[in-house]
């Protein structure tokens, strides 16, 4: 039946990509955002939020992407629609078209995820920045302390129709009765992060921070700084826990608190060479 409510909606997404040949100028980027579970252990659940940003005034007709996950470290217990989804258009489009929607499918290795709606009144739309759905899991037994099972926003493993090929194009586009727009796509990765531990690293007690020690071992130093270098690089061989994140986090933008990013990495330099000290620790913008 899943299956069946997919291949229904991915017909629908196929007939908007189709009309986008009298599409206009790509707009600014839509944004999908999927959250971060931290502090998780072996046998413990979870749940993120996958969110949309820049959702255009006029709404977004149709959705598709997916999150691929690591089937070794969690497993997925369920999908759920989040508030933004909820437009009326599922009641407004009847039982017969009501399953393109909202549809959702989990290949083992990534939850396919696709919000679609024939109707071309825009008031049915999606509309609002907010959580398009909550992602619910639980991580698995061989999950050890300090592994980070990635949750990354992918185009859906699929074929394009009519044209054929790969699908790589992840997908926000609007389409009403004065014609069609696409949105070009952004993305940020979320993850499921284990609790720190282990005999060789010297973690701070729980909700303390050791500034700057993103390794977790004895001291601050050089290492540190390219660990965070390579994360923030988004190097797939570094693993940072879930503390380390907390000790590299030494500048604080208040739009993204939470974010690490170049400037943790200057800041860290800078705390290395003198020029900042601990009690200047976090720098807030």
């Amino acid at each position: 039946m899943k299956k069946m409510k997919l291949i229904s909606g991915l017909v629908a997404a196929a007939m908007a990509a189709i009309s986008m040949s009298s599409v206009l100028a790509n707009a600014a980027d839509v944004s999908v955002k999927v959250g971060k579970a931290t502090d998780k252990k072996a046998g413990d659940t979870f749940s993120v939020d996958v969110s949309l940003s820049g959702v255009p005034s006029g709404g977004l007709s149709s959705v598709e992407f997916s999150v691929k996950y690591d089937s070794s470290l969690v497993k997925i217990t369920g999908v759920e629609l989040g508030e933004i989804g909820n437009t009326g258009a599922a009641s407004a489009e009847g039982s017969d078209l009501g399953d393109t929607v909202w549809s959702t499918y989990d290949t083992g290795k990534e939850i396919v995820m696709l919000w679609s709606t024939g109707l071309t009144d825009s008031k049915y739309f999606i509309k609002s920045d907010g959580v398009l759905a909550k992602i619910s899991g639980q991580v698995l037994s061989g999950a050890k302390e300090g592994d980070v099972a990635d949750l990354t926003v992918v185009p859906v493993s699929r074929e394009i129709y009519p044209k054929g090929g790969d699908n790589k194009d992840i997908l926000f586009s609007a389409v009403t009765s004065d014609g069609s727009q696409d949105y070009a796509a952004a993305k940020t990765d979320g993850a499921v992060m284990m609790a720190a531990g282990g005999d060789t690293t010297t973690t701070p007690p729980s909700g303390d921070v050791e500034w700057g020690n993103v390794d977790c071992k004895e001291g601050v130093n050089v290492a540190d700084a390219v660990l965070l270098a390579r994360y923030v690089a988004e190097d797939k061989e570094v693993k940072v826990t879930a503390q380390g994140l907390k000790n590299a986090n030494l500048y604080v933008d208040s739009s993204s608190p939470d974010k690490i990013d170049a400037n943790d990495n200057v800041t860290l330099l800078e705390l290395l060479a003198g020029l900042k000290k601990d009690s200047e620790m976090p720098i807030k913008k």
